[in-house]
């Protein structure tokens, strides 16, 4: 990243130690310019906790140290410090701006950042660079002693210095990072879920979709890439327009047709790798490679049809455990970086409940966010007809939704259970008798529908409350309710 200014540089010291007095060596001291820019951006975002678990010293380059100086400066006056501004003016106000990298690049701290920010990780790179630089500066002087003092006076002085601790810095090289209080979770800048799809695919998350073979889960899921790329509503779902990479274990003899028909032949955003090009390569290999693209093309989708081809799971390693989580651990890696995972797995032939129908160990179900199962409904729906049904840690996730393929997109009906009353409503009011004389009680009304009685008296009841339907009797043994239609006759 470009930055204003000239980077300080450690005494060229080095270069005698490292092979005579004519050698030089000029090595940048330890820092991340990045990081620092990233907990500037944070503070200005509106965590301004950072100012609390840093110090000046923790940034090296000057501009940054004028700028975090400022913030404490601003908090301390009891100014807000998420306001640029109001921060742009204080630099004004104190003389600091040019020494501060000018108007646009204090104006540029936010722009990039991802959307949701490990603060305490990225204080802890820096308090490393810290300790680094302090240890560095503590054997520059030690060095500067040992070139310029005899041997006796030397030790002397070395004596004297005061090296930083080394356990402390194993400690920070070491000890596992990604700890966080409840508060410091909480001040993370991303309040929101980042939904890429809302309810179905989230960045930073995985989605399984399980169904029975030729189901359909590669013409939904493309179906779904269309309106990703395109940043239109997919069932209904508000989705958020980014590039994707698909991983197919296809031909290209079917897939070119799969791709054509769902309308992404010729997408720039779509991005397509075969199982038969990754041959000779580890899937970890793979899924590297896959995240290192993704990144480069600013992807925030992943999806992986099927993660049994690509991650080499043949004969009994499906159900083994630590085979799944093995496969599964890749793609953890990608939703580390901010990525969405879809995987498309095969349903067991003996099927079962959504979370446990997967085929192999149920581990696959337990290492995703979301668990999506596509199946064909129950009784005489139609052939382009699918349920949709989830298992998932957000709210969000829609539960048993009726789904048709129109012959160019899926479309909503409904939740399950509305969708079947309203096609009940549909079928009972066109067999309903038109005439008072020819009223039918519930029960007459459902029969030759295929309905269950339960469903078919919800209709009625609905129908009757709508005003669709007129009543007659009392509704005892004797004298049952009977209906007929309230519509004005043709």
């Amino acid at each position: 990243m470009a930055t204003p200014g000239n980077h300080r540089r450690a005494n060229s010291s080095f270069a005698r130690l490292a092979g005579g007095a004519h050698r030089v060596i000029d090595p940048i001291l330890p820092h991340d310019p990045d990081i620092e820019r990233v907990l500037l951006g944070a503070i200005l975002l509106g965590n301004d906790s950072v100012i609390d678990r840093l110090a000046m010293e923790d940034f090296f380059l000057p501009y940054h140290k004028k700028i975090f100086f400022c913030f404490a400066s601003m908090r301390s006056s009891g100014k807000p410090t998420n306001d640029l501004p109001i921060l742009v003016d204080a630099l004004k106000d104190s003389g600091q701006i040019e020494n501060a990298g000018g108007d646009a690049y204090v104006a540029s701290l936010t722009d990039g950042l991802p959307r949701v920010l490990n603060v305490q990780h990225y204080i802890n790179i820096l308090k490393k660079k810290t300790h680094h630089r302090h240890w560095l500066a503590a054997l520059q002087q030690a060095l500067d002693i040992a070139l310029v003092n005899n041997s006796s006076e030397a030790l002397d002085e070395l004596s004297r210095i005061r090296f930083p601790s080394s356990l402390g810095i194993e400690v920070e090289t070491n000890r596992v990072r990604g700890f966080q209080t409840g508060e410091e979770l909480a001040a993370t800048v991303e309040k929101e879920i980042p939904w890429v799809v809302t309810g179905l695919v989230v960045k930073g998350a995985i989605t399984e979709l399980c169904g029975k073979v030729k189901c359909g889960k590669t013409t939904f899921i493309m179906d779904m890439i269309r309106a990703v790329l395109q940043g239109i509503p997919f069932l209904g779902y508000r989705t958020c327009r980014t590039p994707v990479l698909y991983l197919s274990e296809q031909p290209i003899a079917s897939l070119r047709p799969a791709v054509e028909r769902a309308g992404l032949l010729g997408q720039k955003d779509f991005i397509i790798l075969q199982h038969c090009d990754t041959r000779g390569k580890s899937w970890a290999e793979v899924a590297a490679a896959t995240v290192a693209e993704a990144k480069r093309v600013g992807a925030s989708v992943i999806v992986v049809d099927t993660l049994s081809q690509f991650a080499g799971l043949v004969g009994d390693a499906e159900n083994n455990a630590g085979d799944a989580l093995e496969a599964m651990l890749p793609l953890q890696g990608a939703t580390a970086e901010g990525i969405g995972v879809i995987v498309n797995r095969h349903e067991r032939k003996s099927g079962g409940e959504v979370g446990d129908s997967g085929r192999g160990s149920s581990a696959f179900a337990g290492a995703v966010d979301i668990v999506l199962s596509l199946r064909r409904p129950d009784g005489s729906a139609p052939k382009n007809r699918r349920l949709l049904q989830s298992l998932s840690r957000f709210t969000e996730t829609p539960n048993d939704v009726l789904i048709e393929w129109t012959g160019s997109e899926y479309v909503s009906l409904g939740e399950r259970g509305e969708t079947a009353i309203k096609e009940a409503k549909d079928a009972i009011l066109r067999n309903a008798p038109e005439h008072e004389a020819s009223a039918m009680t519930a029960d007459e009304l459902r029969e030759g529908l295929e309905l269950s009685r339960a469903t078919g008296h919800r209709a009625v009841e609905a129908l009757f409350r709508d005003g669709l339907l007129s009543r007659m009797g009392k509704g005892k043994r004797g004298d049952p309710y009977k209906y007929y239609s309230s519509q004005p006759q043709s």
